[in-house]
C-alpha cells in the first residue's frame, strides 16, 4: 500500500484542482448533504456544490447560467426532475443535467436520456466514483455538443452567406437547408432542371433568361445512399456576358483583319514579335509565323524608341516601315500598353503606302514648281530687273552730264531696281537652293544661316560635325525646307535675335537641331491651332523615316529636332 505521508507529496506536487460549480436541486436535506459528503472525497476536481430545495428555486437557478452541471432529484413535490430538465432546455441552458432517483427504473431512465439528461444515477449505493465519473463524462459530454453547435452555426453562417445558392433537401424533396440566393433564384425552377443527377456528377448549366448558374448536386453522406442531397450553384451571369462581348469583340477584329490591310501585333517589353495577324501582311507577302520572334527595331530604328514610350506614356503612333523582295511598305502604326501581367503592348498598323506614295508625289511637285518659280524670278526677272538697273544708271549719268535735275530720280530708280534685284535673288535662293545641288546639304545650310543674318540682321550660326554625311537629293530637301521653316518661325513669330542651327550625329542617328531665343509657345495650343507649318515639318521628317520633336515654352525659346537614319538610301 502507498503511505499516507507518499500520498500527500503527490497531491502537493500535482496541479490545483478544478472548481467545479454544482447545482444541487433537491427537496431532502439529507439528501443533499450526503451528496455533498461523496463529493468532498473526490480527487480529481474541487466540488462547489449550491442547493435549491424546492422546484422554484431549482428553475429560477437553472435561469441564472452560473453552475458547470445540475443534480435534478426526480421527485421535487410541485413537479419532478423531468419537468425542470424540460423546462431548462427550453430556457437554452446548455449546462449538462444528471437526473437522481431513490430506485433504478428502466423507464424512468429512458425518458430521462430521450428527454435530452446527460446521465441517470440511483441514489442508493451510490459512491465517489460512479457520481465523479458521471459527471465528468456529462461535462466532457456538453463540451462536445457545445463544439459541434457551434461548428454547425459556424458552418450555418458561411452556408447563408457564401456567394452562391446552397440547399440541402431529403430524398423525398423536402428541404432542409436554403440560403437567400437559393430561395431568390431556384425555389421556383423546375426539380429536373437543377436536380438531375448525371453520370460524372459534373456541374451543369442552369438559366432562368435573366441569370446563368453552374449548378452542382451531390450526396450528403458516404454510402450515397441518397437520404440526404446538396446543391451549390455559383452565378456566372458576367462571364456569360464577358464571353459574349469578347466573341462580338473578336468577330468585329476578324471582320477588320479581314477586310482592310491591317495588322495586328503583340509585342514585350523590348520589341519583340509576340503575334501578327491581319490581311495587311498578305499585302507585303509575308504572314504572321514569318514575324513571331523578330524584333520591329528589324523594320525601323525608330521603333525601339517609339515602344519605350509606349511603356512610359501609355500609347505611341508611328511610321513603321516593311520591306519585302524589294518592295518598301509604310504602315501608320499605334501602340498601346496592356495592363495584364507583365510588360507587354498591342498594336494596329494601317497600311498608308499607297497614300504615302501620293503624298509624296503631290510635295515633290510642290517644290519643283518652288523650284521652277526661283528659277523664273533669278533668270527671269532678275535679269530683267538687272537690264533696267543698267538703263537707269546710263539715264542718270546722262542727266549728270548734262546737269539736269531730273539727276537725283534717276539715281534714285537706278538704287531702288538694284535693291529689287537683290530681294528677288534673295527670294529665288529661297525657293531653289542652289547650294543644296552644287555643294550639298551642309553647305546649303550654311548658306541658309548665313542669309537669315543678312535679311534679318540677326545673329544666326551653322554647325556640323566633321563626319562625311550624303544623301538623296529629295531627302536632303526635305532637311532644307524642315530648318527654312524653323528659322523663318523663329524670326516671324519668335522675334529671336540669335538662331543656332547644328546637323551632327546623336545615338539613334543623324541630328538636325535648330534652337533660338525667341518668345516661345505653347506647343499643345499650338498642335491644334489651323497652321500647317509644323505639320509640314513633321511630315518632312516621317517622309526621311525620321523622328521631329519639338520643345518649345512661352518666353523660354524653341528647339526643334530631327533625328533621322545615318544612311539615307539614295
Amino acid at each position: 500500500m502507498i503511505s499516507d505521508t507518499l500520498t500527500s507529496r503527490i497531491l502537493s506536487s500535482s496541479e490545483p484542482l478544478r472548481t467545479i460549480n454544482v447545482l444541487v436541486v433537491e427537496d431532502q436535506e439529507d439528501d443533499f448533504v450526503y451528496l455533498e459528503r461523496i463529493l468532498r472525497k473526490a480527487s480529481f476536481a474541487r466540488y462547489e456544490l449550491v442547493w435549491c430545495p424546492t422546484y422554484e428555486a431549482g428553475l429560477e437557478a437553472v435561469a441564472a447560467r452560473k453552475h458547470d452541471v445540475a443534480l435534478f432529484d426526480y421527485n421535487l413535490g410541485s413537479g419532478t426532475g423531468l419537468d425542470l430538465l424540460r423546462e431548462a432546455i427550453l430556457m437554452g441552458c446548455e449546462q449538462p443535467v444528471i437526473l437522481l432517483t431513490g430506485h433504478d427504473s428502466p423507464e424512468v431512465d429512458r425518458e430521462a436520456l430521450g428527454s435530452g439528461a446527460a446521465d441517470y444515477l440511483c441514489k442508493n449505493g451510490l459512491n465517489i466514483t460512479q457520481l465523479e465519473r458521471a459527471i465528468r463524462y456529462s461535462l466532457r459530454h456538453a463540451q462536445m455538443l457545445t463544439s459541434v453547435k457551434k461548428s454547425q452555426h459556424q458552418l450555418e453562417l458561411f452556408m447563408r452567406n457564401v456567394p452562391c445558392a446552397v440547399c440541402i433537401r431529403e430524398e423525398d424533396g423536402r428541404y432542409v437547408f436554403q440560403n437567400e440566393r437559393f430561395k431568390t433564384h431556384f425555389e421556383n425552377a423546375p426539380v429536373s432542371s437543377i436536380w438531375e443527377p448525371t453520370a460524372t456528377n459534373e456541374p451543369r448549366s442552369f438559366t432562368d433568361g435573366e441569370h446563368y448558374w453552374l449548378v452542382s448536386s451531390f450526396p450528403m453522406d458516404e454510402e450515397r445512399s441518397g437520404r440526404l442531397q446538396g446543391l451549390a450553384a455559383v452565378e456566372i451571369t458576367e462571364r456569360i456576358k464577358a464571353e459574349e462581348m469578347l466573341l462580338k469583340t473578336t468577330g468585329l477584329l476578324n471582320g477588320i483583319l479581314k477586310s482592310l490591310p491591317v495588322i495586328a501585333w503583340s509585342v514585350d517589353g523590348e520589341g519583340t514579335i509576340l503575334e501578327a495577324r491581319g490581311s495587311g501582311l498578305e499585302g507585303v507577302g509575308l504572314n504572321g509565323d514569318q514575324l513571331v520572334g523578330r524584333s520591329l527595331a528589324d523594320f525601323s530604328p525608330n521603333a525601339a524608341g517609339e515602344l519605350a514610350k509606349t511603356f512610359q506614356t501609355g500609347d505611341a503612333n508611328f511610321i513603321l516601315p516593311i520591306s519585302h523582295d524589294g518592295r518598301e511598305h509604310s504602315f501608320d502604326t499605334f501602340f498601346h500598353q496592356t495592363r495584364t501581367p507583365g510588360r507587354n503592348a498591342v498594336g494596329f498598323s494601317i497600311d498608308i503606302t499607297e497614300r504615302r506614295w501620293l503624298e509624296r508625289k503631290v510635295l515633290l511637285i510642290s517644290d519643283a514648281e518652288q523650284l521652277r518659280i526661283g528659277a523664273d524670278l533669278h533668270d527671269g526677272l532678275g535679269q530683267h530687273l538687272t537690264g533696267i538697273a543698267c538703263m537707269a544708271a546710263a539715264l542718270r549719268d546722262r542727266l549728270k552730264a548734262a546737269e539736269r535735275p531730273e539727276t537725283k530720280q534717276a539715281d534714285d530708280i537706278a538704287r531702288l531696281v538694284n535693291e529689287a534685284t537683290s530681294q528677288t535673288r534673295a527670294l529665288a535662293r529661297g525657293l531653289c537652293p542652289v547650294q543644296l545641288d552644287q555643294s550639298g546639304l551642309q553647305a546649303a545650310l550654311e548658306h541658309l544661316a548665313y542669309q537669315m543674318e543678312l535679311v534679318h540682321g540677326i545673329e544666326c550660326h551653322f554647325r556640323a560635325d566633321d563626319e562625311p554625311f550624303d544623301c538623296e537629293h529629295d531627302s536632303a530637301l526635305h532637311l532644307y525646307r524642315i530648318t527654312q521653316e524653323a528659322l523663318q518661325n523663329a524670326t516671324r513669330h519668335g522675334k529671336a535675335d540669335r538662331i543656332e542651327v547644328v546637323l551632327d550625329s546623336s545615338p539613334n542617328g543623324r541630328r538636325l537641331a535648330i534652337e533660338d531665343n525667341g518668345q516661345g509657345f505653347d506647343t499643345t495650343l499650338q498642335a491644334a491651332g489651323p497652321g500647317v507649318g509644323l505639320r509640314l515639318m513633321q511630315y518632312r521628317a516621317t517622309m526621311i523615316g525620321g523622328n521631329l520633336s519639338i520643345e518649345s515654352q512661352p518666353q523660354g525659346g524653341t528647339r526643334v529636332e530631327c533625328v533621322f537614319p545615318f544612311t539615307i538610301a539614295k
